[in-house]
């Protein structure tokens, strides 16, 4: 049996191939056609963050809700579990060591994600607590990571993963 390629689609690709009026729908359509037999899987965080995005879009119309949350429901969905909490718990403690504003003694003295910076500029990396689930998640089950998101911390995280092996960016 030949090796099947399995790909993780992070919220931004994810909630564009769900909604057929997003401006990227087609373009991801497209290239997840040409994936063939791979496996195409969402976390659980990204179900939970574009059902958020659905239940406060009061002008998204309901039969454009309903539609997205069919195709949501046809996607295998990778749940959250031990295994995942281990990979995060390290993905996190790289980002710290690297990342962390540090008092006079050397001691982090900040522990939110978004509160890491880059050590020569100062500037946030604008890291998000879900994104970095949802890159764990990638890493724990050897998939592929799929994302439209070029900036931000998204790349932080996958770096602090060593998995930028195993990204694509789908603009």
């Amino acid at each position: 049996m030949p090796d099947v390629e399995g790909y993780l689609l992070d919220t931004s690709v994810a909630s564009a191939a769900w909604d057929k009026g997003a401006p990227r729908h087609n373009q991801v359509r497209e290239r997840m056609e040409t994936l063939g037999d791979s496996l195409l899987f969402v976390s659980a965080i990204s179900i939970a963050e574009v059902e958020y995005g659905l239940q406060v879009a009061p002008a998204l119309d309901a039969s454009r809700q309903y539609a997205v949350r069919d195709a949501m429901s046809k996607y295998a969905i990778l749940e959250i579990d031990r295994h995942t909490a281990q990979t995060y718990a390290g993905i996190r403690a790289r980002l710290f060591k690297a990342h962390a504003p540090k008092d006079r003694r050397q001691r982090i003295n900040k522990t939110y994600v978004e509160d890491l910076v880059e050590r020569t500029s100062g500037k946030e990396l604008g890291i998000q607590e879900n994104d970095l689930w949802i890159v764990s998640v990638a890493v724990q089950y050897n998939l592929v990571f799929v994302t439209a998101d070029r900036g931000g911390g998204t790349g932080t995280i996958v770096d602090a993963a060593q998995y930028a092996h195993r990204i694509e960016y789908w603009a």
